[in-house]
């Protein structure tokens, strides 16, 4: 489940009022993109960002505001950057808000959305969800998801051409998005499409759960990735203290674990046997799915393991795709939390690097 939803599951769950905020545009420099959100409770638990500053302290007082409202609304705000918020970015942010009060009653099945998103999720399914900014009475309900099989849940109401925009999105980078359509009364309708891809998150498992390991949770979990957390000494897992909603934890012999992997996965292997750490590695060459391959030791360790590789007739290409060292090696900071830092932002630089080859 992606970290802004299980934040919306867990205040329908506890009856707790909230507020979605979600980057609809931009333009000229930003500190945010499109589709980034932000979660407020009533309990003012907030999850998510837009970029910091006084863009998101306007943003929260707006959001806050609304909570002590007795409507659902949703509505487009647009926040230049300029002098007024104190900032010399310069363009503007669009963000639409939608606020979700159990008191109102007026919109049925207000929430059903969230079912309908979660299992779409859990499917691995790509889908668009269709808000409907200035809802009217013939609508029962101001979100509908429109699914890649074609399948437009709660779909009264709504007419066919958006339907067609959100199959059309689909098949587009790029998102979200804002239309217009006149309905049956003759009014103009603005609706805020945005596409949901779960299939192109990246896929990211890293074999052992030692300190290393245990330090690169926290960061990992709010990356854009989908995480498989493999080793087979269940007690390594439970001295992590941390959240593991967003972690596959896969406690068996580490071969087993790869069994079922997602191709095109990034791998990260930090385990505390030279061995085991061959045999993962020789495992995942000889599949030759990944799209990228790095583990933890020295210059020399890397060599002996590619030279191995090479004399057991493995192709060079394939080889060449195998990382060793990982992360930055620095003179004296050498903690765990130093090391996992280095080996995320490799991470991140790849899926910056796969996301602008993608748009261009």
């Amino acid at each position: 489940m992606q970290a802004w939803l299980k934040s919306v599951t867990d205040a329908v769950s506890s009856k707790n009022d909230f507020v979605v905020m979600t980057v609809i545009d931009t333009k000229g420099s930003t500190p945010c993109i499109n589709g980034d959100k932000i979660v407020v409770t009533s309990d003012q638990s907030v999850f998510g960002s837009i970029g910091g500053g006084n863009l998101e302290f306007k943003a929260l007082a707006f959001a806050t505001d609304l909570l002590t409202q007795d409507k659902n609304k949703v509505f487009l705000e647009k926040f230049p950057l300029g002098a007024s918020l104190g900032q010399c970015c310069g363009g503007y942010v669009k963000v639409l808000f939608e606020s979700f009060l159990h008191s109102d009653s007026s919109i049925k099945n207000n929430n059903s959305w969230i079912n309908v998103v979660s299992d779409l999720l859990d499917q691995n399914e790509d889908f668009v969800v269709a808000t409907i900014v200035n809802n009217k009475s013939e609508y029962e309900d101001n979100k509908l998801v429109y699914s890649v099989n074609n399948h437009l849940a709660n779909e009264k109401g709504i007419s066919s051409a958006v339907a067609l925009s959100a199959k059309k999105l689909l098949t587009k980078t790029g998102s979200p998005t804002v239309i217009e359509y006149t309905n049956n009364s003759n009014s103009v309708v603005e609706i805020c499409l945005e596409k949901n891809t779960p299939t192109k998150v990246q896929s990211l498992a890293i074999f052992g759960a030692g300190h290393i390991s245990r330090a690169l949770m926290p960061i990992l979990s709010n990356l854009p990735v989908n995480i498989y957390w493999i080793d087979d000494r269940v007690e390594q897992f439970n001295k992590y203290q941390g959240d593991t909603s967003k972690i596959n934890i896969i406690c068996d012999d580490f071969l087993n674990g790869l069994i079922d992997l997602p191709d095109d996965i990034y791998c990260l292997v930090i385990t505390y046997s030279h061995q085991i750490d061959y045999e993962i590695c020789e495992k995942i060459i000889s599949k030759n799915k990944f799209s990228y391959l790095g583990m933890i030791g020295s210059a020399i360790k890397g060599k002996k393991f590619r030279d191995r590789f090479i004399n057991k007739g493995y192709q060079q290409e394939v080889v060449d795709k195998f990382t060793c060292p990982i992360g930055e090696k620095q003179k004296f900071l050498k903690s765990p939390t130093s090391i996992a830092v280095t080996i995320a932002m490799d991470l991140i630089n790849f899926i910056e690097d796969k996301r602008q080859s993608e748009i261009i």
